[in-house]
């Protein structure tokens, strides 16, 4: 026999908050303040809360009276019952004083409806089948860590609700934000750093970029030896110890023991050989107690498990946001990361890579903190005079020519790639891009810009369609083996093939590519593609989408588009000892949100050790065994 389904619920806590709140002005403040409309399960005491909300928002008072008067004004007191039903709520909560414990049973309630409406939905993805069952799992992680968060999933913020700080951590009202902000300006006076984001403790860093901000995806790139995951453990070190921050890490490369044993000898400045062999001095000893010692009063979590999917990583993350508050998280390093294993992204490296910083990003967003991710650089610096990195060195970014044309969507004024990076007043012009559902949009290009010089390829088409890319660039395309039908099929003829973001190097006769008409996806079947000589190449940057129609053809980004932070580690003395010895260059080559420029460093190798740039080396703590190097 099947029992009638009734959803968690408590109306007696309902009536208990309604009551409390309607009778003391505490009680409205504190319970306006922890629930929201959607946490009450009958439909009267949702108007009435809204109605007291309101009261809340405005500053104004609300009694019996005010709220019935309010109710009426709006044609629903008779739905809720009546001014007596009311004044029975004030009358059922009499003096309590337990607001709190009646608005926790009340969201409890409200999460376990929300439980089980996420369980339906995601039962119907797993009925259903699909092919890529990582990313169904790592939507039902997201889902279930909304929830976790008590956020009201799919209601979105209102700019009233924004500006008035209720959806911010401290339920700072953005005016009073700003006042605050020019008080400590004006006290901390014109010399001193204004920084709003997380401390690095690397001055000329944080004056650049602003601290860390939250939600920001930050790439620290290199060639090997340059000390990218030194760089980042002494990022991790100064937020978690000196900031006094919890910070997460993971390590894909190190264990736990290892990455500890760089932490030790960075903190208690003692070389590494010295820690790992056990030829320690009284002294380093002791420096080795006391710096373990203040290590342990502060939250430091590293997961050194290897091999880790960006979606089980995205999954451990969420843990250790939930579990430990990270404010911060380091990834070591971007290329140990596995793909989700979706059809797309088996394709190439390249797409894997593109779906991983993307995601990474999403995650920054979903979590609210910074998110530093050290990366390799392709070896072509290594053949370059000076060894200088720039943007066409990150690994699976692909570029092209500044002859191809970009159309605005809305003026359809044409400019070429290099025109825009030459001529940055232009932008933003708006571009046509597709959404992850295939969908045809508009979208602002907000920066295009110089990538350095790449072998590149000529890709022509049956249907004229002409662009010169480098070789790892990615276009959205249908493999011959998939499309046996005529050359150009619309949308609608094409819905049971899997369009895929596919490297050039990849493409071949008869792929098909996409190109955007009357506003809808056509597809367009290659006839050559040959390799040119090496040629100043270009990149841009889409938001949202991470592509634009270029050439009248559909190409994507990776690393670039989704960063909002990029910066490079070159150390001279790795490739010549008296070129700059014990000196790093920081080379900030995209700063979504401010300057670009170059920072130096001193680097102490003995301690794997970054410090603030000065001058003169003897400058350095005195009591330093490295203070003389």
């Amino acid at each position: 026999m099947t029992k009638n389904f009734s959803a968690p619920n408590s109306k007696e806590s309902e009536m208990m908050v309604l009551g409390c709140m309607l009778t003391s002005i505490n009680s409205l403040n504190s319970g306006a303040d922890h629930l929201d409309e959607g946490d009450f399960y009958f439909p009267e005491h949702r108007i009435i809360f809204h109605i007291l909300k309101e009261a809340y928002r405005q500053d104004r008072p609300a009694d019996v009276h005010l709220v019935c008067e309010e109710l009426k004004r709006q044609g629903k007191l008779e739905e809720v019952g009546g001014a007596a039903y009311v004044a029975t709520l004030a009358q059922y909560a009499g003096t309590s004083a337990y607001l709190e414990e009646y608005a926790e049973i009340v969201k409890a309630k409200s999460i376990l409806r929300k439980m089980i409406d996420a369980a339906r939905v995601v039962e119907k993805s797993a009925r259903e089948e699909p092919q890529d069952v990582h990313g169904t799992l790592d939507d039902a992680q997201a889902l279930f860590f909304k929830i976790s968060q008590t956020a009201n999933p799919g209601s979105g913020l209102t700019i009233k609700d924004v500006l008035a700080g209720y959806h911010s951590e401290t339920k700072t009202p953005f005016l009073k934000a700003v006042q605050e902000r020019q008080e400590r300006y004006r006290l901390l006076g014109p010399d001193q750093p204004k920084i709003t984001g997380i401390p690095t403790h690397f001055l000329d860093l944080d004056n650049l970029v602003n601290g860390l901000g939250d939600s920001n995806l930050m790439i620290i790139a290199g060639r090997p030896a340059m000390g990218k995951t030194a760089f980042a453990l002494n990022v991790a070190e100064n937020v978690c110890f000196k900031n006094n921050m919890p910070v997460g890490i993971f390590s894909l490369e190190m264990t736990a023991e290892q990455l500890i044993d760089r932490i030790v000898c960075s903190q208690a400045e003692v070389e590494a050989e010295k820690i790992r062999t056990g030829a320690l001095s009284g002294v380093e000893f002791q420096r080795i107690v006391a710096a373990v010692g203040e290590m342990q009063k502060h939250t430091l979590i590293i997961d050194d498990q290897p091999g880790l999917k960006i979606t089980d990583l995205r999954a451990r993350a969420r843990r250790m946001k939930e579990s430990y508050g990270i404010r911060l998280l380091i990834i070591d390093y971007l290329q140990l990361i596995g793909g989700s294993g979706s059809s797309r992204t088996l394709e190439s490296r390249q797409n894997e890579v593109s779906e991983i910083s993307r995601m990474l990003k999403t995650l920054a967003r979903e979590l609210n903190i910074p998110i530093l991710c050290p990366s390799q650089l392709s070896r072509k610096v290594e053949d370059r005079a000076g060894h200088r990195p720039m943007m066409s060195d990150l690994r699976e970014s692909g570029c092209l020519l500044g002859s191809t044309c970009i159309v605005d969507a809305i003026t359809h004024q044409a400019y070429t790639m290099q025109q825009l990076a030459e001529n940055p007043h232009l932008l933003p012009i708006y571009v046509h891009a597709v959404d992850t559902s295939m969908n045809v949009g508009i979208y602002p290009m907000h920066r295009v810009f110089y990538s350095g010089k790449k072998t590149v390829y000529r890709l022509r088409t049956h249907l004229g369609h002409e662009i010169v890319a480098s070789a790892n660039h990615p276009f959205l395309a249908l493999r011959s083996e998939e499309a046996s039908a005529p050359v150009v099929q619309s949308e609608g003829q094409t819905a049971t093939l899997t369009q895929q973001w596919i490297a050039l190097e990849k493409l071949q006769a008869g792929d098909l590519l996409a190109f955007i008409l009357e506003g809808q996806l056509h597809w367009d079947a290659i006839i050559s593609i040959k390799e040119g000589p090496e040629a100043d190449v270009f990149d841009a940057t889409v938001d949202v989408v991470h592509n634009f129609e270029a050439n009248g053809l559909i190409v994507h980004n990776s690393i670039e588009q989704d960063s909002d932070v990029i910066a490079f580690l070159l150390r001279r003395d790795y490739y010549d000892p008296n070129d700059k010895p014990g000196m790093a260059e920081l080379i900030v080559a995209k700063n979504r949100h401010g300057s670009i420029g170059n920072i130096n460093l001193t680097f102490v190798k003995e301690l794997g050790q970054f410090r603030n740039y000065t001058p003169i080396q003897v400058e350095l703590d005195q009591e330093s065994p490295f203070a003389s190097l």
